[in-house]
């Protein structure tokens, strides 16, 4: 059945009860064989029993890898794999153990000096002796043994340091062990001796704090699962007006991220992968997961309306809908792909982990899905005399797409000045990575951290190790002291076997300081023509190593992501302006994200409400996965939006019209859509420490301003200004692109 659209051709409104038409005469099939999507459409239909049995055992076989995935994962991972810094840190391990570069800290802190009361650290040094040869101590430096040039007592005799080696047989056991250490600690502050009054033992370093910003990590996204989940829950009761057909799109979502886990865990026993993959799985495939499902239900249940049997319905669904989900999840995991070109574990993690969810709950959408529907009937249906929603928003967003069509050019000019305007700060964003900081307080390892900083310095957290060969030591410690923020250097090893020496230093600020990094550079400079086999690393070196491996691969992750967002553009709308125009606007709306994430993160402006401190900078991971991620989801509703436009105007021929009536039927679902998705970003943002809330609220926007301001004001005013030349393209080129239809 073909209906018509009830306002003029000549008027750019419609009234309230506009009906655009879906459809068209069902395609004949050439040969006997239908397109690709059409069969698979029909064979989930008319397979949904064998479909969902499969389906029901891959997610029962994957449920246990997929609950024990956060033991498989490790902590650790945050190193440029060869940079200096991991160059210094491997020959500190191997060659240099004593030095104790990753040991973690023990700190106590008391009210009189340690001269005159050594009781409380030596019975602490002597409960943690008893543990060497475990699974938790290695060893340790006792500061009762030690003279005081050691530096392990503070000028005011007030705050001793413990230097403890973890035990551990590989870097995925630091964080454990870290945890472990602050569990004896803790038991031993509570269980055989209560503190004197005024008298503070905490855990810090490295490894503490990585474990228990894991353990905060992993706090969180069980907390934005119960944040997100009665909104969500809402909110596709409102989209769909029925409880049963609500549920649908979070089961294929979960189905879909189980599924995901599931394969995170079996990739462990081949190389490590970091937990953060899984917060960053979980957050992606539930978004992502129910933006397919409804575009897809939404289109099916129109098509029902209209008059198709179930299996023609869903070949109708899947050859317009379900091909642009394909389409949007490829452009989302070729995005993502383009993190792997940064050699830093962590960032190669989160993108895999990303990858699999969204391909395991695309190919749920494109499976499972239309066999549920199937099996649900009439069930999943607009009610007879209920009011057809999805029908009356194409009404009022024709309205609107009418207003922005008649004055183009100041639609386009208007929508343009609120996104520059709010990304202008982005060309003074500053770039960083966290310390310790980056831990809520009242943890052990920030409150060790913040002892360790007012008694020592903020540079005791930040050491130089500078291993050099034996008899430069003396030049080497000559050349960091000239450096105007060091304030001390001595030798602290020497290897006879290997003829090589380290020489540690202590800067004035902390590791998330941009001087420090400075400082690094300049000794790094400095030591190049004074002593050329002297190599500068330590704590104080791996967060700048970090910064610059991060901002040196980002100029070519993001030309890879722009190439392949404007090769799948072409080759699916054969058009060199939708291509060009959609890279614009995406990257027009990135800019928007970091400008926002700039004032809010770097400048501190509404910190407050989210309950963060901010860090004076943007974490220097922003820019490239940022802009992957917001890249790819950008396309995402892009795709969804340009494949409807396309469908109508290969039926009508008629740009305008198939610009008005390609919005009209796409607006509710992407507005709903988009409200899912901005409430499980923001529920993964505001539950967790400053990393992840920062990509979780900055996610958000950006769809907030993908689904607003760019769908509904710039790609109307540029596809109108266009006019016929939205389609144009060469025709040497016209006749090599395969040709992909979205019509039916």
């Amino acid at each position: 059945m073909t209906t018509t659209e009830t306002n003029s051709a000549d008027s750019p409104y419609g009234t309230p009860d506009t009906v655009i038409p879906h459809d068209t005469p069902m395609h004949t099939p050439v040969g006997g064989k239908r397109p690709l999507f059409d069969r698979l459409a029909r064979f989930s239909v008319r397979r949904r029993r064998l479909v969902m049995s499969v389906w029901a055992l891959v997610v029962v076989l994957a449920a246990p890898l997929a609950v024990g995935v956060s033991g498989a994962l490790s902590g650790a991972g945050w190193e440029a794999q060869g940079s200096t810094a991991q160059k210094v840190r491997d020959e500190l391990r191997v060659d240099f153990p004593m030095v104790g570069a990753e040991s973690a800290i023990v700190v106590v802190n008391q009210p009189s000096s340690f001269a005159d009361d050594p009781s409380v650290v030596a019975g602490l040094v002597a409960a943690l002796s008893a543990e060497i040869g475990g699974d938790v101590v290695a060893g340790l430096a006792d500061p009762t043994q030690l003279p005081i040039e050691a530096g392990l007592v503070s000028p005011d005799g007030r705050t001793v340091m413990i230097p403890v080696s973890l035990a551990y047989q590989q870097d995925a056991d630091l964080p454990e062990a870290a945890n472990d250490l602050i569990h004896l600690v803790e038991d031993w502050v509570g269980g055989e001796r209560a503190l004197p009054a005024g008298v503070q033992a905490e855990v810090t370093g490295e490894w503490p704090v990585w474990s228990d910003f894991n353990h905060a990590n992993e706090k969180a996204l069980h907390k934005a699962e119960l944040l997100s989940g009665l909104p969500t829950l809402v909110l596709l009761f409102v989209a769909f007006g029925a409880a049963l057909a609500a549920g649908v799109p979070l089961i294929l979502a979960i189905a879909g991220i189980a599924v995901g886990f599931a394969g995170l865990n079996l990739l462990t026993a081949i190389t490590p992968l970091s937990v953060w993959s899984m917060n960053f799985s979980m957050m992606i495939g539930l978004a992502v997961g129910i933006d397919y499902s409804l575009f897809i239900v939404t289109r099916y249940r129109e098509e029902r309306e209209d008059g198709h049997t179930c299996a023609d319905a869903m070949a109708n669904a899947l050859m317009s809908s379900g091909k642009a989900v394909f389409l949007s999840a490829l452009t989302v995991i070729m995005s993502l792909a383009a993190i792997f070109v940064v050699p830093i574990m962590v960032f190669r993690s989160m993108a895999l982990g990303m990858i699999l969810s969204v391909t395991a709950v695309a190919l749920a959408s494109l499976t499972l899905l239309p066999a549920v529907l199937a099996a649900m009937g009439d069930r999943v249906l607009v009610k007879k005399g209920e009011p057809d929603m999805d029908r009356a928003a194409e009404g009022r967003w024709v309205r609107w797409t009418g207003a922005a069509l008649k004055r183009p050019g100041l639609t386009l000019v208007l929508g343009l000045v609120l996104l520059l305007g709010l990304g202008a700060p982005a060309i003074g964003m500053d770039l960083g990575m966290p310390g310790a900081r980056v831990v809520d307080r009242g943890e052990s390892s920030r409150d060790g951290y913040e002892l360790v900083t007012s008694a020592f310095g903020e540079g005791a957290a930040a050491p130089l190790f500078v291993t050099t060969p034996t008899g430069t030591e003396q030049r080497v410690i000559d050349a960091v002291l000239a450096d105007e923020n060091v304030i001390a250097a001595q030798t602290v090893a020497t290897n006879a076997d290997t003829g090589r020496s380290v020489v540690r230093a202590f800067g004035q600020t902390g590791p998330e300081d941009e001087r420090t990094g400075q400082m690094v550079e300049r000794i790094r400079q400095s030591l190049e023509t004074i002593v050329p086999a002297a190599q500068v690393g330590g704590p104080a070196s791996q967060n700048y190593d970090l910064t610059e491996t991060l901002t040196g691969k980002a100029p070519l992750a993001v030309v890879l992501i722009m190439v392949v967002a404007f090769v799948l553009l072409l080759l699916v709308f054969r058009s060199v302006a939708i291509a060009v125009s959609s890279i614009v606007l995406n990257l027009i709306g990135v800019l928007a994200s970091f400008g926002f994430a700039t004032i809010v993160f770097q400048h501190g402006i509404g910190a407050g409400l989210l309950g963060i401190e901010h860090q004076g900078f943007v974490n220097a991971w922003a820019p490239i996965f940022f802009f992957a991620l917001l890249f790819g989801l950008a396309m995402d509703y892009q795709l969804f939006l340009l494949a409807a436009i396309r469908e109508r105007y290969e039926t009508t021929g008629d740009t305008q019209r198939a610009i008005r009536e390609g919005i009209a039927m796409t607006g509710r679902p992407i507005t709903n859509a988009a409200l899912i998705m901005i409430v499980v970003f923001i529920a993964f943002g505001v539950t967790g420490p400053i990393p992840p809330t920062e990509l979780g609220v900055t996610l958000a926007l950006a769809v907030f301003l993908d689904a607003t301001v760019i769908r509904m004001m710039l790609v109307p005013s540029v596809m109108s200004l266009l006019g016929r030349h939205n389609w144009w393209i060469p025709r040497w080129l016209d006749k090599r692109l395969p040709k992909v239809h979205f019509s039916h």
